[in-house]
């Protein structure tokens, strides 16, 4: 029988949108992102992508994901006020991507000050599911 395990997670918080200026969330922010680009990026059908700034955890995917989100919100509290407003402003997401790998793998909880901290930020949360390699040859 196997024991339970804590499943593999990455967070990162995205601002995104068609008015969204990447230059200006860095500045409004005064923080560099992990990522952005603005409508100079195109898709593989040279479509401009929306921009986007992000904002990447910097935990291990061993890390539960509790620790991946709170990880991030410390980095953003000192400008908790910003990001509420650019929040109010256009789409704040944050990202979780968290393995299903097995029935040893324990499912997901948050705790209500996690939760009650990213609403009251105006940001939303999108848990986004992965099955590891090695469970997809053994089922």
């Amino acid at each position: 029988m196997e024991t339970q395990r804590e499943p593999k997670s990455w967070a990162m918080i995205a601002i995104f949108g068609p008015k969204v200026k990447p230059v200006e969330i860095t500045s409004k922010l005064g923080m560099d992102p992990d990522y952005f680009h603005d409508y100079d990026i195109k898709d593989i059908n040279n479509v401009s992508l929306e921009p986007h700034w992000q904002l990447n955890s910097k935990l291990g995917p061993e890390s539960p994901l509790n620790e991946h989100i709170w990880e991030l919100l410390k980095r953003l509290a000192p400008v908790r006020r910003e990001l509420k407003e650019i929040s109010s402003l256009y789409a704040t997401c944050l990202y979780a991507s968290v393995e299903y790998a097995s029935r040893a793998t324990k499912g997901i909880k948050l705790d209500k000050r996690t939760m009650l901290l990213l609403g009251e930020l105006g940001i939303q949360l999108e848990i986004l599911p992965w099955l590891e390699e090695d469970s997809q040859t053994s089922s």
